[in-house]
């Protein structure tokens, strides 16, 4: 849900925004969200996303682990 604010710009600005925003195919609004949108730091990553895509298995030798061998002919069909 977005939330309605109130700005105080002077009218150059104002002609100038309108403008650019038209030239982007937006509406001031829009182009003042991109402008904020692009100058805020990221939101902070919690610890689990941040360990996401950070460990790796190591493959086991063909027949030296059964329950490997008969999942990755059922599952990884390569």
């Amino acid at each position: 849900m977005k939330i309605r604010i109130t700005i105080t710009i002077d009218p150059e600005t104002h002609r100038r925004a309108k403008s650019a925003a038209r030239s982007r195919n937006t509406s001031v609004s829009g182009l003042i969200e991109s402008l904020l949108q692009a100058a805020a730091p990221p939101p902070a990553r919690s610890l689990v996303d941040g360990l996401i895509g950070s460990a790796s298995l190591r493959a086991p030798e063909a027949g030296t682990d059964r329950l490997y061998d008969a999942l990755s002919v059922k599952y990884l069909k390569s």
